[in-house]
C-alpha cells in the first residue's frame, strides 16, 4: 500500500537513502530537517527548520503530540505531562503549532509513514532518542522507517540533555561521491560569514571557494567532503578569507 503522507525527520532524503528518494519524492511530503533538501523541496507540503544539534529535544516532543490520545503506562505519562514543550519548542526552534499542525497531517493520511534519518542517529544523545522511537513504535499504529538501527530496545526516557550551541557560521559536511573544493551557502550565510559568491576562503583547514546558490536559505552551508560516516555532520566552523595573492 502506497504511503499517502511521508513524514522525514532529520536527513537530507536526496543524499542519505536514494533509492527511498526516489520512491518517496512524488509523495505528500513533511519534511522535519536543518536544512532544506532542495531536490524534494517540490513535493514538500510542510517544512520546519531545527537547530542543528537539537534531535533529541525535537523527537521528544514530536513523540509527545503524537502520543497523546494514546493508552500509555504512568511513568510514560507522568514523564510527558513533566515535559516543558514550551522551552523545548524554544530550544529547537520547533513551534509547538507546527507539531500540532503535522499531527493533524498524519491523523488525517490514511497511511502515513515516519521516516528517521541520518542526523537523528549521529547525535550523541542517540540512545535516548531510540527509546522515544521505540515508544511510538509500541503505542501508535504509524509505520516507522529508520534509516539506522535503534541503539537499545528500552521505553524507558531519561531526562533531556542540555542542547549543545551551534552559535556562529555553521557547514554540513556530506560525503560527496567527487570531491569539491566549494563551500555553498545563502545569502545569509554569505553576509554572516562577510564573504561573496566567487571568494577564495579557508573553511576547516581546507581552501574553498564560496558558492552562492539563492535557492538556499538560513546561515548553513553545504560542505561536500569526505568525512566519517559515524561523525554528527553539523560543526561551527570559522571562515576566514584567503589572502589574495
Amino acid at each position: 500500500m502506497t504511503n499517502d503522507l511521508v513524514v522525514i525527520v532529520g536527513s537530507m532524503i536526496s543524499l542519505d537513502d536514494k533509492e527511498l528518494f526516489k520512491k518517496i519524492k512524488n509523495s505528500k511530503i513533511a519534511l522535519i530537517c536543518v536544512l532544506e533538501d532542495l531536490p524534494l523541496m517540490e513535493s514538500v507540503e510542510f517544512f520546519s527548520r531545527y537547530e542543528a544539534g537539537s534531535e533529541e529535544g525535537v523527537v521528544a516532543i514530536l513523540v509527545k503530540e503524537f502520543l497523546k490520545d494514546a493508552n500509555l503506562p504512568r511513568e510514560i505519562t507522568d514523564y510527558f505531562d513533566e515535559l516543558d514543550e514550551g522551552y523545548i519548542s524554544a530550544e529547537t526552534n520547533i513551534g509547538e503549532e507546527e507539531v500540532e499542525d503535522l499531527h493533524v497531517m498524519i491523523q488525517n493520511a490514511s497511511n502515513p509513514l515516519i521516516v528517521f534519518g541520518k542526523d537523528i542517529f549521529l547525535n550523541s544523545r542517540v540512545e535516548n532518542i531510540s527509546k522515544f522511537i521505540n515508544l511510538l513504535k509500541k503505542y501508535s499504529n504509524i509505520e516507522i522507517k529508520c534509516l539506522s538501527e535503534l541503539k537499545t530496545d528500552s521505553l524507558h526516557v531519561e531526562e533531556l540533555a542540555e542542547l549543545k550551541s551551534f552559535d556562529g557560521t555553521v557547514v554540513f559536511q556530506y560525503n560527496s561521491t567527487h570531491s569539491s573544493n566549494l563551500l555553498i551557502g545563502s545569502t545569509q550565510f554569505g553576509v554572516a560569514a562577510k564573504i561573496q559568491d566567487g571568494q577564495m576562503i579557508v573553511v576547516k583547514n581546507q581552501n574553498r571557494e564560496f558558492k552562492l546558490d539563492k535557492k538556499l536559505k538560513g546561515t548553513i552551508a553545504l560542505m561536500p567532503s569526505i568525512i566519517d560516516e559515524n561523525l554528527y555532520r553539523f560543526e561551527v566552523a570559522k571562515i576566514i578569507k584567503r589572502e589574495v595573492q
